[in-house]
C-alpha cells in the first residue's frame, strides 16, 4: 500500500480537528476605589496571611507527629512487598512452565507433534505485573495525605472578605490549547 504526502497531510489535519480544546479559568481581583475599602482589603490580607501561617504550623505539627508511624508502616509495607514478590515469582514460574509444556499437554490429540503443530497458539503476556518496591518517602507521603490537611480554606474566606469590602472578583474562562477558530 502506497501512501502519498497529501493523504498524510489530510489525515493529520483531520486528527488535529478532533483535538479537544483546553480551557483555563483566570481570576482577576478588582480592589475597591475608596480609602476605607482599601483599608478593609488590607485587613482581609492580614487575616489571610495569619490563616495560612496557622495552617502551615498545624500541618508541620501533624507531619512531625506522623514520623514515629512512618517506620512501622514502612516495615509493614516491606513485608507485604516481600509476600507479593514471592507470589509474583511463583506465578511467573508457573507461567514459564505452561509456555514450555503447553504444546505437549494441551494438544488436541493428547500426544505431541514435535515437528508440526496444526493449531498454533497465540502468545499471552505474563499474568501479573511485577510489584513495585515501596520507599520511606512514598509511605510518608501516603500518611501525610491521609492524616494531615494542608488546605485550611483561607482563600474562600479571603474572597468573601474582599467582596464584603467592596471589591470585585472577575472569573474568565480562556482557551489555552487546541482552540476553535474565532468567529
Amino acid at each position: 500500500m502506497r501512501v502519498t504526502l497529501p493523504a498524510v497531510a489530510l489525515l493529520l489535519g483531520m486528527l488535529a480537528g478532533c483535538a479537544t480544546p483546553q480551557y483555563q479559568t483566570r481570576v482577576s481581583l478588582i480592589p475597591p476605589t475608596g480609602p476605607q475599602g482599601r483599608a478593609c482589603v488590607q485587613d482581609c490580607e492580614a487575616r489571610k496571611t495569619a490563616c495560612q501561617a496557622e495552617c502551615e504550623q498545624r500541618y508541620q505539627a501533624c507531619a512531625e507527629g506522623i514520623e514515629p508511624q512512618v517506620e512501622a508502616r514502612y516495615l509493614e509495607t516491606l513485608k507485604r512487598y516481600e509476600l507479593e514478590l514471592k507470589q509474583y515469582a511463583a506465578a511467573l514460574r508457573r507461567y514459564e512452565m505452561d509456555l514450555r509444556f503447553d504444546w505437549i499437554y494441551n494438544h488436541p490429540y493428547r500426544y505431541p507433534y514435535y515437528w508440526w503443530d496444526p493449531w498454533p497458539r497465540p502468545y499471552f503476556p505474563p499474568p501479573y505485573r511485577e510489584p513495585e518496591m515501596p520507599t520511606r518517602d512514598g509511605v510518608r507521603a501516603q500518611l501525610l495525605k491521609a492524616n494531615c490537611q494542608d488546605d485550611c480554606g483561607c482563600l474562600p474566606a479571603y474572597d468573601a472578605c474582599f467582596v464584603g469590602c467592596g471589591g470585585q472578583i472577575v472569573k474568565e474562562t480562556v482557551c489555552i490549547k487546541n482552540c476553535p477558530p474565532s468567529k
